[in-house]
């Protein structure tokens, strides 16, 4: 997962790198209401409340996932429907992506 906002000068999107689970991790690893980045594409002071941040699935995830369920399934070909069932593992790596992401943005701090 992760956060995106928009620059108000530029309004163009920037991200930023964190493994909290929600906007109440994020708030304790950050330790502050308000995000004061630079805009990777201007250079201006971006001052952003947490609740103004969005998450987003990562896509890295999703991929990795597609590429464990294409080497498992070479690996079990010979054990017929195991290897069918290999096909799982990108849905249920996307369905927790897609989870985390809602469960983040659902949430807000005060």
């Amino acid at each position: 997962m992760k956060l995106s906002y928009y620059c108000s000068s530029c309004k163009k999107e920037n991200y930023l790198k964190t493994s909290a689970s929600d906007r109440y991790a994020f708030l304790k690893e950050y330790g502050k209401n308000e995000i004061n980045e630079r805009c990777k594409h201007c250079g201006n002071h971006t001052k952003r409340h947490i609740n103004r941040l969005h998450a987003e699935p990562n896509k890295l995830v999703l991929i990795g996932g597609v590429l464990i369920a294409i080497v498992v399934t070479v690996l079990l070909w010979d054990f017929g429907f195991i290897s069918t069932l290999s096909a799982t593992i990108p849905i249920g790596i996307w369905m927790d992506q897609n989870k985390k992401t809602s469960l983040f943005n659902r949430s807000m701090v005060k």
